[in-house]
């Protein structure tokens, strides 16, 4: 029920801030800002977006004497790179930021990336508070402490590790959401369990019975669980270093195809197909069992109905190249994979969790897919 209460977790990262979540709880945001010393608020978020919440959350924030100023920027991974980066970093100085202002992200996660990475970068650091709009930046994104723009050449490729001040979670801001946004998120919730937790992956796959819809009559029991699922794995390694890289199963491919796509593929929909890319290559490899590739493919494409081959369009050396500018790259010639021997668990190499693939074998794999 929509009852104002919140729940109060921690990020899990490394520095953790606050994560409040709750349903409708927009009343109560001026309390929790008011928490802090500071001088403006400074809301960075699209025309579209103030129009659905931005308008009431300032007005909320008006009547508890926080003046709110607005910053509107464009929408879409196209305006994820440095024009527009450069011009927030402007607007917030000309507008008279400063040391002991506060910046509020109100969007899903290419906004809270560019006001995040914004908010970094001005006056070398400002104090900044998420406010997702989306499923997906709810209940992943702004869990990992992670502010970047997009490249020439792939996806945040230019960027650092800045914590917000708190997390606002208020799931009443999801339910407008199309179905497709839902799915999307619902791919990251589905590659926590696969990599971490097979009961998760049980407990996802029946309440999808239904499809991707009817989890809207439980948004907030579903985003705890969602976000808990995440947050199991970040406590393993909160600064995402080791361990935590279990995380990005699904995202080498993943990441190349949604860049390629311009757009076309959201986040969630790419990690689904990069999720089936892998458990194709670890087949090949001898170390994936075919029962994750036929169990991922039923959750991602009968149950979900989203995409689980890459699109035609894309050949393997286009992706390639791009996996090989990826912000992950690491030395060596091989490309590196996360891989899922079984459901919920991760496959090793000498203490390593991703394992070297050589390109012959992957742009085999690609061109089958």
């Amino acid at each position: 029920m929509s009852d104002g209460s919140i729940i109060e977790l921690s990020s899990g990262t490394s520095p953790a801030c606050p994560f409040y979540l709750g349903d409708s709880i927009g009343d109560r945001l001026p309390e929790y800002l008011g928490r802090y010393d500071f001088d403006e608020f400074y809301l960075v978020t699209s025309e579209s977006l103030y129009e659905m919440f931005g308008r009431d959350l300032a007005n909320r924030l008006c009547r508890a004497g926080i003046a709110v100023n607005l910053i509107t920027v464009a929408e879409g991974e196209a305006a994820k790179g440095w024009p527009q980066l450069t011009a927030l970093c402007e607007r917030l100085v000309a507008s008279g930021a400063t040391k002991d202002s506060i910046v509020g992200a109100l969007g899903g996660g290419m906004i809270s990336n560019l006001a995040g990475l914004a908010a970094a970068m001005v006056y070398r650091g400002l104090r900044f508070v998420e406010i997702p709009t989306t499923m997906l930046n709810l209940t992943d994104g702004t869990l990992s402490n992670k502010q970047a723009i997009n490249g020439a050449l792939g996806k945040n490729q230019f960027g650092v590790y800045h914590a917000p001040l708190f997390i606002w979670a208020d799931v009443a801001m999801l339910r407008g959401e199309p179905v497709r946004q839902h799915r999307s998120a619902l791919v990251e919730a589905l590659k926590n369990g696969l990599v971490n937790d097979a009961a998760w992956v049980d407990r996802l796959e029946s309440e999808l019975a239904d499809g991707v819809a009817g989890i809207r009559d439980n948004l907030l029991g579903l985003c705890h669980e969602v976000v808990r699922s995440k947050l199991r794995i970040l406590a393993l390694d909160p600064g995402e270093r080791q361990a935590g890289i279990i995380l990005e199963y699904g995202h080498t491919v993943g990441h190349a195809v949604e860049f390629l796509s311009g757009g076309a593929l959201l986040h969630g929909e790419a990690v689904g197909i990069g999720m089936c890319a892998a458990a194709r290559v670890g087949i090949r490899l001898g170390i994936t069992a075919p029962e994750v590739l036929e169990r991922q493919e039923h959750v991602l494409g009968t149950l979900m109905g989203g995409p689980t081959t890459v699109p035609a369009e894309f050949s393997p050396e286009r992706i390639v190249d791009v996996i090989l500018s990826d912000n992950k790259r690491r030395s060596g010639s091989a490309v590196r994979f996360v891989l899922v021997p079984g459901i919920g668990r991760v496959h090793m190499v000498d203490g390593d969790h991703e394992t070297p693939v050589p390109e012959p074998l992957l742009k085999s794999v690609l061109a089958d897919a």
